[in-house]
This record gives C-alpha cells, structure tokens and sequence, in this order.
C-alpha cells in the first residue's frame, strides 16, 4: 500500500505534539506538552473570540481554531525554546527567528505559513500568553515567573485587544490568580 502525499503537518508532526515537552528550563510540579498547550490555547482563543460577539463570525472562528492549533507546530522540529531566548534571537537575527524557523517548516511539508486574518492572530497571541500564564500559575515553582507572566497578560492584551481586558482576569481569576495582581486588568 502506498502511503498517501498530504500538504500540511505529517502524521509524525501530530503525534510528536504529545512528547515535546514544554517549561523544561523552569521548575514546574507537573510536565506540559505541546499538545496541552495548543489544544487550551485554541479553546481560550475561541472563548475570547465569543466574548467579541459578531466580530468573531465563522470565518474568523474558523481561522483563530486553525491558527491556534497549529502555532507551535514548528516546535515538532526543534523543540521548545524558552521565551528568553527566542526573545534573544529574534531581536539580534536579521529576520525574526520565529518567521524564519515557521516558514521552513511549512515549507518542508508542502505549504506556504499559514497566514490567518488579523483578529485571529490577535486572538491566538492573547490565549497563548493567557495560556502560559494558567499553566505556570498552576504548576510552576519559581514564584518571579509566575507573578511575572500576568503582568505580562496583561501588558500584552492591552497592547492587542485592550477590549479583552475583563475576559482575560476572569480567565486568570478561574486559575486561581489572586485579586491584587490583576488590579490593572479589572476595566
């Protein structure tokens, strides 16, 4: 039988999503995967979609799903690589790592990078911060990090959907996130 020839992430690609480990420079009490990650962030991603009511229609839902569960896909090749250092990277390349790394990578699997409308990157940017700062604020050990990524959630949502502000606290606020560190995303 002759294996079939599809665009897109392999079957490979798939299920390495549940082995790549991610926050493994960071003391944490339980592992994460990328397949975790991905599938939380596309569930916050289309729960903060709703919250924008009829900006969010099917098309854009449909876009923010597929971007959302497919963002980190690239990370299949590589690994997780800590935020300090993709911050590193991307600021000192000539070209963004991330774009670089994500191009080749779709590239090799027979498609261009997706590039999904504007709402929906900004919905996927805010659900996969949001993300990480749930998880970490769950199971991370280093308390800097943890009380740090909500300021971050925060900076980040009011810099891409600053209407998502009292959505994103409820979020935090369900993870557990005391009151007092989310006083400046209480609108």
């Amino acid at each position: 039988m002759m294996p079939l020839t599809l665009p897109g992430p392999t079957f490979e690609d798939i299920l390495a999503t549940g082995h790549l480990r991610r926050w493994h420079t960071r003391p944490h009490a339980q592992a994460q995967t990328l397949a975790d990650h991905l599938s939380k962030v596309a569930l916050l991603a289309d729960r903060l979609g709703r919250y924008l009511a009829e900006r969010y229609d099917d098309a854009v839902a449909h876009e923010t799903l597929f971007w959302a569960l497919h963002h980190d896909f690239p990370e299949t090749e590589h690994g997780d690589i800590p935020r300090p250092s993709k911050r590193w990277l991307n600021e000192r390349l000539v070209r963004p790592y991330d774009e670089k790394v994500a191009e080749d990578w779709w590239q090799d699997r027979g498609e261009p990078v997706p590039e999904p409308c504007a709402l929906a990157v900004a919905l996927v940017k805010v659900a996969d911060i949001l993300e990480a700062a749930t998880w970490f604020w769950t199971y991370g050990l280093d308390q800097e990090v943890r009380t740090g990524i909500i300021g971050e959630v925060g900076t980040l949502t009011q810099k891409v959907l600053p209407e998502l502000l009292p959505v994103v606290a409820q979020a935090l606020r369900a993870a557990g996130v005391p009151d007092d560190l989310l006083a400046d995303l209480a609108a």
